[in-house]
């Protein structure tokens, strides 16, 4: 019997098979789990991520030069893309995160959901202000707009991270053996 001087069983140890071995090499692991699931996920979100981007910047634009926003210069601007930031919600809504980035995913779903909120809280906004000149409505809009980038920021901090881990992963990959 396999053991040591103290009679003590050796554990048996495990060697992958070649096929294991190979598939590792071809999708090596990072802390967000396989690198091939990971980047199918980024190249399928990442047209929203942009797309979030482009609205946003498209709304900023309206403040205009005053710099001061105002339901007249960014109600009209928010409903119109409103709509895309809906299709955007019902997209991410289909899709299936790998498990490690379904916090990640929830956080960029929140995102758009407060932008929708707060879009649409704006619109109804410049509808009361033209109405009977009460403002109160884009208070709430405004902390629905800071919540989400708040979000902002630590989903930037995640995608860094994840994209941290898919070079260290492939850099893992292609270091010779000492």
């Amino acid at each position: 019997s396999c053991g040591n001087q103290n009679g003590e069983k050796i554990p048996e140890q495990k060697v992958a098979s070649p096929k294991a071995q190979i598939e590792e090499e071809m999708n090596p692991p990072t802390v967000y789990g396989a690198k091939a699931e990971i980047e199918a996920y980024l190249k399928r979100i990442n047209p929203h991520v942009q797309e979030v981007g482009r609205i946003q910047l498209l709304v900023d634009k309206n403040i205009g030069s005053s710099g001061r926003a105002t339901g007249s210069n960014l109600a009209p601007v928010m409903k119109s893309v409103k709509p895309n930031l809906e299709a955007i919600l019902d997209t991410l809504a289909g899709l299936n995160p790998p498990p490690l980035l379904s916090s990640f995913h929830a956080k960029f779903k929140n995102l758009v959901t407060l932008r929708i909120v707060a879009y649409d809280t704006t619109v109804r906004g410049y509808e009361l202000e033209k109405e009977t000149g009460d403002l109160s409505l884009y208070e709430e809009a405004e902390a629905n707009l800071d919540e989400a980038n708040k979000l902002i920021v630590l989903l930037n901090e995640e995608m860094g991270k994840i994209m941290e881990s898919l070079v260290s992963s492939s850099s893992q990959q292609t270091a010779s053996p000492k």
